[in-house]
Parts: structure tokens; sequence; C-alpha cells
């Protein structure tokens, strides 16, 4: 949904962050529609006979600042590297390889005010979903990994499996996959656990434990189950959201896109206890969904869900 992205983020100046880079969509449409200020055109081009200035900046090398520009964020380096490549040709942009509930710690180190709007874009990346190297791929055999940051020192969801309860795998079936036969998908995951080596043998651990016409859909539900415990991503949305609250300065917007009810739930919550403490403005009473154009083109956005609120004080 980048027109909808932009139309409530409303990026004109200071710094916006995204939060979620991923491959640098949204960042790019971001940027240019930064450079298409007078600021943000001067800053976007080098002056005649001057070296220019390198693309993107990692942490820790170089702390060079401008009036309006962009802080992109994603704790997968395989992510950042692709969004390097995209924003390749901007020079008002930082890539910093970080977990958003840093947020806060990551505007100070780095120095970045005044952060005028805040992007999140949730969940896993249609990259993510299907390769198998990643273990989110109901298709694609591969490791039980499904770390959003395979360098990170966190167990994987093979781990995970392994070392919990079969009543500890029904709920978390139950609660962020919302499978209705969680029981039985937990008993044979549990009595399989040590057999389990790669997606393909969990694919068959699922459909052995459900009838044939519902083993899709509990196969969607029970690996984003396990996505969602392995990354702490229910958790995580609640952190990220409140730094964003803090790093904001007024008047500045938080845009976040959702992509099923879990996510939604916790966004809503938060810009409605926001909205109560007279820290936030909601801009959008009920969430926006993409248009019947953009479902066309991308079937896979149908689920989205945009929610946004401007910062009182």
């Amino acid at each position: 949904m980048p027109r909808e992205v932009l139309e409530h983020l409303r990026p004109s100046s200071g710094v916006i962050i995204d939060a979620c880079l991923g491959g640098g969509g949204h960042a790019r449409s971001i940027l240019q529609a930064l450079a298409a200020s007078d600021e943000g055109e001067r800053n976007r081009t080098a002056s005649p006979g001057r070296e220019r200035p390198p693309a993107h900046r990692d942490a820790g090398q170089g702390r060079g600042r401008w009036p309006s520009g962009l802080l992109g964020i994603d704790c997968d380096p395989e992510a950042l590297a692709s969004a390097r490549r995209q924003l390749g040709d901007f020079n008002n942009v930082e890539i910093v390889h970080a977990n958003y509930t840093g947020l806060p710690a990551l505007v100070r180190e780095l120095c970045l005010e005044p952060v005028t709007g805040v992007l999140f874009d949730f969940g896993a990346s249609l990259y993510q979903l299907t390769s198998g190297l990643r273990g989110f791929a109901i298709d694609a055999d591969g490791p039980i990994d499904m770390r959003f940051d395979q360098t990170a020192d966190i167990p994987t969801a093979l781990d995970l499996i392994r070392n919990s309860s079969e009543p500890t795998l029904r709920d978390w079936f139950r609660a962020y996959g919302q499978e209705p036969m969680s029981g039985r998908v937990a008993r044979v995951i549990h009595e399989r656990r040590r057999e389990l080596q790669t997606t393909g043998d969990l694919v068959r651990a699922v459909r052995d434990a459900v009838p044939a016409r519902f083993a899709r859909k509990a196969l969607a539900r029970v690996f984003q189950a396990l996505r969602i415990v392995t990354n702490h991503e229910i958790e995580n949305i609640k952190l990220g959201l409140a730094g964003a609250l803090e790093v904001l300065v007024p008047t500045g917007r938080l845009v976040a896109l959702s992509y099923h009810s879990l996510e939604d739930k916790e966004v809503k919550q938060f810009l409605r206890a926001g909205r109560i403490a007279g820290k936030l403005q909601l801009l959008t009473p009920k969430p926006v969904r993409p248009s019947a154009e953009e479902v066309a083109r991308n079937p896979r956005s149908r689920s989205a869900r945009l929610r946004a609120a401007e910062v009182i004080s």
C-alpha cells in the first residue's frame, strides 16, 4: 500500500524511520517524497566539484547528518543487502542492522532528530516466506529455522519444538495460529519432535494430524505460530510501538501495516490507549485496506491493514 503509506506518513522534513526496512520498497518511496521538497532535493544532489557522499552508512561508519532523511533498520541481513541496492542512489539514508525494539537507544546513539515519522511493516516478507533456506516456506524443504535474523544467538523453531511440552505447543498453535485442531497437531509434532529435521518433516506431521481438506490452512497456521514464537513478534510489536512514541516529535506520524489479526489487535490497542491518554490523535478510526486494483496486482496484499496516528504531545 505505498500510496496509502505516504498519505498518512506525510514525509516532508526531519527524519523518517522505516523500522521494518525489508527490501527497501517503502523506503524508496519515502526518500522520493522527501526529495520532492526543496530541502530534500538539495540534500539528495551532490554539489558540483565535490565528492558525492556514500549512498549509505552502517552504524559506526560516519555520523554525517542531513535536514531530512531516512533511517532504515531491519534484523534480517539479507533484507539489508537488498535495501542497499534499492537505495544506492540516495545519500540521505542510514541503514542499520538492528531490531526495532531498541529504537529509542538507536536514535540517541545516531543523534538523529527530529524524528517526524515512523513506519512499521510487520510480518514476514515474500522473500522470507518463499525461501526454503529460512524455514518459513511450506512448499520448499529446508531447515526448521524461522529466525528473521539467522545471525542472532536465539533458539530456532526446531529448538523450541524439541524442548517444549505438548501443552505448550498446543497453546502456541491455538493462540498464535488460531488453529482449531491445535491439540491434534501438537500431539503428532510432539511425538515426532526428535525425528524432525526439515520443514518437509514438519509438513508431513501436520498433514498426518488433520483431515486432508484442512491440511493447507492448518499448515499456514502452524508455520505462522512457530514463526511468531521464534521471533517474539507480538512482544516486539508492543515494544516497537512504545519506542516509536518515545522518539516522535509532536505532530509526528506513526503508521503501521499489519497482515493478520494478532498484529492488528496490538496496533489497535496501542493507538487507542494513546488516544485515551491524550498522546495520539487517530488518523484512521478504522483500518485502511488495499484497493481492489492493488489486490488485483498483488493478491498477497489483501490481508493488509493500515492504521495511523499523529503525536499530540
